[in-house]
């Protein structure tokens, strides 16, 4: 089904913003690689930042459905597993999202919508580390969403993958064998 210009425009923002930065994309720059008329990018996002707002709220739609399946999991050893997997699966399903949050992470825009995503998943992992007993669910949470944090930023800006698995594989190890 071919896209809408709307569709089209937020695909080219997307990758606009992750290439060259929020702010250094100007909306002419987008309407030209796009195709379409700069004003017709007012005409359905209204401003510069609206059409930020659309491209991120798109963009956890998107991560959302596709780590839906790893968070729902029920047995709490494999969600943990899951859930320090989802940096590289999710990185490798939407490069160009994750290059422009990283280049916006101190945005309140991306970190808003950011901690929406994380406050589902930690929510998750607490349950987890309260089923398999230990005694601050919600601390050993903080701490693995740290880890997830650094996870995905070495998978986003390291270049030698074999090396962010070896780093996937200890942490594993280490984290769901003291589970």
């Amino acid at each position: 089904m071919p896209k809408t210009k709307k569709e089209i425009i937020l695909d080219t923002a997307l990758n606009l913003f992750a290439e060259k930065g929020y702010d250094a994309t100007p909306t002419s720059q987008i309407a030209k690689a796009a195709g379409v008329s700069e004003g017709l990018i007012f005409k359905h996002y209204i401003s510069k930042e609206n059409l930020l707002e659309a491209v991120v709220k798109a963009g956890y739609r998107r991560i959302t459905e596709k780590s839906k399946k790893s968070v729902e999991e029920n047995d709490p050893a494999k969600l943990i597993s899951n859930v320090l997997d989802m940096p590289q699966k999710l990185v490798e399903d939407e490069r160009d999202f994750w290059r422009m949050q990283f280049r916006m992470v101190d945005e309140e825009v991306a970190q808003r919508h950011h901690q929406r995503y994380l406050n589902s998943v930690k929510a998750k992992l607490v349950e987890a580390f309260r089923k398999l007993g230990h005694q601050e669910p919600e601390l050993e949470t903080e701490i693995l969403m740290l880890l997830v944090e650094g996870l995905w930023r070495a998978y986003l800006t390291n270049e030698d993958k074999t090396h962010f698995t070896k780093m996937l594989d200890l942490t594993k190890a280490k984290f769901i064998k003291q589970s």
